[in-house]
């Protein structure tokens, strides 16, 4: 078995584990049955529930080589009461997926994004690719977000920067750890479609064996993905504002997505975003000799 495979196959022991132990008896209509010696579902529970065997339910928990069939996930996946989400993601790690996406060998944005996202300022925009590499940006991500070009392309990742330079990053978001556990989270759940890509894994070992903080949020085994929503972010100058954000799919490239960031309509928010030009540093006149 290669090792790829491998580490497949802890992962997905390692979250049936942590997902069985967040499971209460009284969750799913079953006695307490007296004193636990730790919290959640006992694997004789889970396989009773997902009607399957406990020899072959403990064997998958402790990452044996079982091909696990469909139906057989469904039913685990309603006794551990997964989310879509989580449902999707156990199905990954099994083995269940699509055709690996095509990875190329290095991503990059074509003029024309570059224009859609110019022609969004002052709306911060910018364009991450499937490891959440920032790409491209406008001006107005500059603004909230710090200088993306005078950044190493290493640090330009989003995982890496809010995790290795967390100082840095709650300067702009105000609630670091509710963004950084969201962003693990969704983290997660792209990892899982790319268990061969080293570039994953090189990231991931690297947070692992540097980031506390990293390393607790990977161990809580959270997937989730938001297209929309809101975020609290702060600007030196224009102090706290709270921005609406979309997710856009960017056509033709695996798992690169476009973010953009509004504010709602005549809010004291959108007067902050469209003054952020009036805020950038002016370009020295040139002398024109005569």
């Amino acid at each position: 078995m290669i090792a790829s495979e491998l580490a497949q196959r802890d992962e997905l022991a390692d979250f049936l584990r942590n997902r069985r132990a967040r499971v209460m008896p009284s969750d799913v209509g079953l006695a307490g049955g007296g004193r636990r010696r730790t919290p959640g579902l006992r694997r004789e529970e889970v396989a009773l529930l997902a009607n399957i065997g406990v020899t072959w339910y403990t064997r998958l928990e402790q990452g044996a080589p079982i091909n696990v069939s469909v139906d057989v996930l469904r039913n685990i996946a309603k006794a551990l009461q997964l989310t879509e989400r989580e449902r999707e993601h156990l199905f990954l790690l099994a083995g269940h997926r699509p055709d690996q996406p095509i990875v190329a060998a290095t991503e990059s944005v074509s003029p024309l994004f570059q224009r859609v996202l110019d022609q969004l300022d002052p709306n911060p925009a910018s364009i991450r690719g499937r490891r959440y590499d920032i790409l491209a940006w406008n001006q107005a991500a500059l603004d909230l977000f710090g200088n993306y070009d005078a950044m190493d392309v290493k640090h330009r990742n989003l995982i890496w920067r809010f995790f290795m330079r967390s100082g840095e990053c709650s300067t702009f978001f105000p609630r670091w750890e509710h963004s950084a556990r969201g962003l693990v989270a969704k983290f997660r759940a792209r990892a899982a479609r790319y268990p061969d890509d080293p570039c994953f894994r090189e990231l991931i070992d690297e947070l692992l064996e540097s980031s506390a903080e990293f390393r607790q949020y990977w161990s809580e085994h959270d997937v989730n993905h938001q297209s929309e929503g809101f975020k609290l972010l702060r600007h030196p100058q224009l102090g706290d504002m709270r921005l609406e954000f979309t997710v856009l799919a960017v056509p033709d490239h695996p798992d690169m997505e476009m973010v953009v960031y509004t504010a709602e309509p005549g809010s004291v928010d959108e007067r902050k975003l469209r003054s952020l030009p009036d805020l950038r540093p002016k370009p020295s006149a040139r002398l024109v000799s005569s």
